[in-house]
C-alpha cells in the first residue's frame, strides 16, 4: 500500500514530471543559470514570526550576466492575511536573498526592487527581444510565489530540517481552443480570435456522473 502523501507534497513521479518540463523549457525559453538555492530555518523563523506568518519568494535578475546567460536570484519576505479576506500583504522588511546561505537584504531594497524589475523585464521579453522564444516567457514563469504554512511548518517544525532547497518545475496541461472560424489545418500564429471556455476534470468533475465513473 502506498504511504498517504503529507498535505502539499505531490507524487514522485509529479515531481519527475514537472522537472523534465522545466528542463526543455531551459533549452530555449529559458536562457537563465539557476544557482542552489536554499532557505534556512533560522529566515523562516524570522519571516514566519510567532503567528507563522507566510512567506513569499520573489523572482529577481542578478546585475551581471554568467557565460552570456541571465542568473535568477530569489528573494524572500514575509506575508500576513489582510482581514477576513484571502489577500496577503507583504512586509518591506526584512527581506532575505537566498542561495547557499541567506543574507539579510533589508538595507538593499532599491538593489533588490531593481532586480525584481530586470527579472520582469525578462520575462516579458524585453531584455532579449531579439529571442523569438522569448514572448512565450510570461505565460510560463511567475513573479513571486506565496508559500504555504503547512509545507514549511512541516520542514522546519516537524521534521526539525535545518534547511530546505528550492528547485522549479513546470506543470503542462493540455488546454480547450475554441474558434469561431472553422478551418481544415492552422498556423500556430493564425490571428482569428480564440476562446478557452473550459476548466479541465480534474479539478472541475462531477464524481457523481455515471460518464466519470
Amino acid at each position: 500500500m502506498a504511504t498517504p502523501l503529507k498535505r502539499d507534497q505531490i507524487p514522485q513521479k509529479q515531481a519527475e514530471y514537472w522537472r523534465r518540463n522545466f528542463a526543455e523549457e531551459q533549452k530555449d525559453i529559458l536562457n537563465l543559470k539557476i544557482p542552489q538555492i536554499i532557505l534556512q530555518r533560522d529566515t523562516y523563523k524570522k519571516l514566519a514570526g510567532e503567528n507563522e506568518n507566510r512567506v513569499r519568494i520573489y523572482l529577481g535578475l542578478d546585475p551581471e550576466m554568467n557565460d552570456g546567460k541571465y542568473v535568477l536570484v530569489t528573494y524572500a519576505v514575509s506575508a500576513f492575511l489582510l482581514g477576513s479576506g484571502d489577500v496577503y500583504v507583504d512586509y518591506e522588511t526584512p527581506v532575505y536573498k537566498l542561495g547557499v546561505i541567506n543574507e539579510n537584504y533589508s538595507d538593499k531594497s532599491k538593489l533588490v526592487i531593481e532586480s525584481i524589475r530586470n527579472y520582469r523585464k525578462w520575462r516579458l521579453g524585453e531584455l532579449d527581444s531579439d529571442s523569438e522564444s522569448a514572448a512565450f516567457r510570461k505565460y510560463i514563469f511567475p513573479n513571486a510565489y506565496l508559500l504555504t504554512k503547512y509545507e514549511l511548518h512541516e520542514i522546519f517544525n516537524v521534521q526539525a530540517k535545518s534547511e530546505a532547497q528550492i528547485e522549479f518545475g513546470v506543470l503542462k496541461t493540455m488546454n480547450i481552443l475554441i474558434m469561431p472560424e472553422v478551418k481544415d489545418s492552422r498556423n500556430f500564429d493564425d490571428p482569428g480570435e480564440v476562446f478557452d471556455f473550459g476548466i479541465p476534470c480534474p479539478p472541475s468533475c462531477d464524481d457523481g456522473s455515471i460518464y466519470n465513473s
